[in-house]
Formats: structure tokens, sequence, C-alpha cells
């Protein structure tokens, strides 16, 4: 399939595509291999029957995010006339990840969709598969070991902003905590430093408490405990990289009496953010697209095995435009999605821009049926089961 031909989801956060509403109807419970799931046989018959045929290595299938992932992935496979093998699991093993990259490419994978364990891990795999003619589509990791066909990654400096947005519209004084993720990993360093830069510009009479955790949800909690000793209803704000934190934080601050008072933010967009959100215990998240990530990295799979040659500056399928991106000294071109920012309703929030991003950022409401977490939560007893 020609990248010219798409019609492309783009940047609006309220737009799904066709495909996407298809698989977010039809969502069910998770599944997944922990080897492949088809050998030589099923692979020829594949190939007889014009379909391409992509291998698929990620690190886990254990948590929401990457359960609805796969689920979407099947879906889109099918849709996109794909056979699938995999996927495998290689947990932190980043040398098992690289066998079975190998393996992929000697099962006859002409493309391959990883999850690499660290940016850095894949170098023996890339080099490998390019022996042969085989490129790989990173998801969700910048790759700073050789290069791949393609990033597919949410623009984590527009989670930063998009965070300082929410809580630059209603807090102008006091203290705001900012629950910093791994500041050697690029989703938590590009998170700190739009949200940083973007508080200075817009915020610039709010205190921001910077705390690196390391991604360890206990450090997290224990921050923010410290915070609200230390500062009481001095703390306003409360922007969490990740969504795990919450189910500590909201405790905590509804034993204190600030539910309400705090204006919290987290990123995922997993179903206990939307009940929260709209419980109004939580103010907004970051739906990381499963459903893009599937869609994209399966597309821009089948045109790395078509030879499809695609450059900066096209339309991405998540994002205005394809972009270079960097990491440990290589370069490779990346899709950085737009991803949903959800609120209890829509609306339109302004900010001065950082990092080339648009000032202007419009949310997507919890209401939603179609943002992941809803679709997940759903499918497995409502968004709210799983809800701290």
């Amino acid at each position: 399939m020609s990248f010219p031909r798409r019609p492309g989801v783009g940047p609006s956060r309220a737009v799904t595509a066709t495909l996407a509403a298809v698989a977010a109807a039809t969502l069910i419970a998770a599944c997944s291999s922990s080897s492949s799931s088809s050998g030589a046989t099923s692979t020829s018959s594949a190939k007889a029957a014009g379909q391409t045929v992509i291998g698929v290595d990620l690190t886990y299938n254990n948590t929401a995010f990457w359960s609805a992932y796969i689920n979407y992935e099947t879906q889109y496979a099918a849709q996109l006339h794909i056979h699938v093998i995999g996927p495998l699991l290689a947990g932190a093993n980043a040398s098992l990840q690289n066998t079975q990259i190998e393996n992929l490419v000697n099962e006859g994978a002409k493309a391959i969709i990883v999850n690499p364990e660290t940016a850095t891990s894949l170098g023996p795999a890339i080099a490998y598969a390019a022996a042969r003619h085989v490129q790989l589509v990173s998801v969700d990791t910048i790759v700073g070991a050789g290069k791949v066909y393609m990033v597919v990654r949410a623009s984590n400096t527009q989670y930063g902003l998009d965070a300082c947005a929410e809580i630059s519209s209603k807090v102008k004084s006091g203290y705001v905590l900012d629950i910093e993720g791994d500041l050697t990993s690029s989703n938590g360093a590009d998170r700190t430093n739009a949200f940083n830069q973007c508080m200075a510009a817009n915020d610039p009479g709010v205190h921001v408490l910077k705390d690196p955790t390391n991604w360890i949800t206990a450090t997290a909690v224990t921050d923010a405990q410290n915070a609200v000793n230390a500062y009481g209803s001095q703390l306003k704000g409360i922007y969490s990289q990740w969504s795990s934190p919450d189910t500590g934080i909201i405790p905590l601050l509804k034993s204190k009496g600030l539910t309400g008072k705090v204006t919290v933010i987290s990123d995922d967009g997993v179903p206990f953010e939307m009940c929260d959100i709209s419980q109004g215990t939580l103010s907004a998240s970051q739906s990381q697209p499963a459903n893009l990530y599937a869609e994209w990295a399966l597309k821009y799979a089948q045109d790395a095995a078509n030879g499809v040659k695609l450059s900066v500056g096209q339309p991405g399928g998540g994002a205005p435009a394809l972009t270079t991106v960097s990491f440990a000294g290589d370069s490779n071109l990346g899709d950085p999605i737009v991803p949903p920012f959800v609120t209890k309703a829509a609306q339109t929030l302004t900010v001065t821009p950082v990092d080339g991003l648009s000032g202007s950022v419009a949310t997507t409401p919890v209401s939603d049926s179609a943002l992941w977490g809803n679709v997940y939560g759903n499918a497995h007893g409502g968004v709210c089961s799983s809800s701290a």
C-alpha cells in the first residue's frame, strides 16, 4: 500500500478512523502467545493467499494497554490482509528479543514490528534483519542502535504541553508537583522538558516541584505525600507522568480533604483513569493510543515489506507530518502521534507553545466510546471495576 493513497488519521484528537471504530466496537478479551503462531507451512499459505507476512515481537502482554494493543493488531491485520507471526514476548530479556527477531526473519517475515526492551538493545537484531533485507518498525520506543523503517510513538512533548495547558488554565500561584518518570528515557525526558518549558512560559507564578521517580510507583506516592505534608493547601496541582501512582495519590488527597482542590493529571488512558475523570477525582489523562499504535505499526510494516520509500515532511498517520527522531546518536524516521487528551468535557485550551507544537489543545471528552480505555474497560466489567 503506497503511503500517499492513505487517508491518514491526522492530528485531530477527536477523529477516529473507520478502522479504529470497527476495532473499538469489536474489541475482545486479550489473547497472545509467547511463541510463534505459525510455521513454514502457514507462512507459505499466507503468501499464496496474497497476505503480507509480518513478524511481531513485544516486551509484555500483561497490562491493559498491551492486551488492548494485541487485540487491535489482530483486527487490523485481518482488515489489511496481513499474516502475523507472533506476537512473541521477550519480557525484559534483550538477548532473547534479539534472538526472537532473528527467528522471525528466518520464518519468512517481510518486516517486523517490535516494542524494544530498551532504546539501545536491538543492535544485533537490526543488523541481522538488514543483511536479509528485512526492516523493523519500533512501537512506543525511540531506537538508538541502528536504522529502523519507522518509529511509531506518541509525541511525549505533547504530553508535557497538554498537562501544562490544563494546569495553567486553573492554577496561577502556589506549588505544582511534577512526578517525573525516568529522565534517562526519551519518554520521561520529553514529558518533563516540555512540561517545565511550558509552565515557565505560561504559568511563571507557580513553583514547580520536580521529583524524578524512575517510574517507581512507591516513590511517586511518597513524593506526593511529602508535598502534601509540606505545602498543604498551597499544593495546587500534581502531574504524574504515568497512571499507576493515581491509585495512591487519589486516596491520599481524599484523606486530606483536598479532592477537587488539587488539579491532578496523569498519562496512559487506562480504564481506571476514565473512571476517575468521570467521577471528578482526576482532571485529565493522556490516552496513549493503543488503537493508533496497532493500526499504523501494521501499515508501516506493510509499506516496509513492499519497498515504499517515506521521508520527513510527508503526512503522518497520527501526526501532522513525519519527522526525524534521534537517540544515542542515531536518527530514524518517526510518526509522533498526537494522543487524545481526555477531560470530563470537551474543551479548547490555549498556551504559548514550546518544541514547535501547536498552542491550541483540543481535549477529548471522557464519554467518547472510541477511547481504548473505555473500550477495554467496558469489555472487562466496566471502567470503574479496577479503579481506586
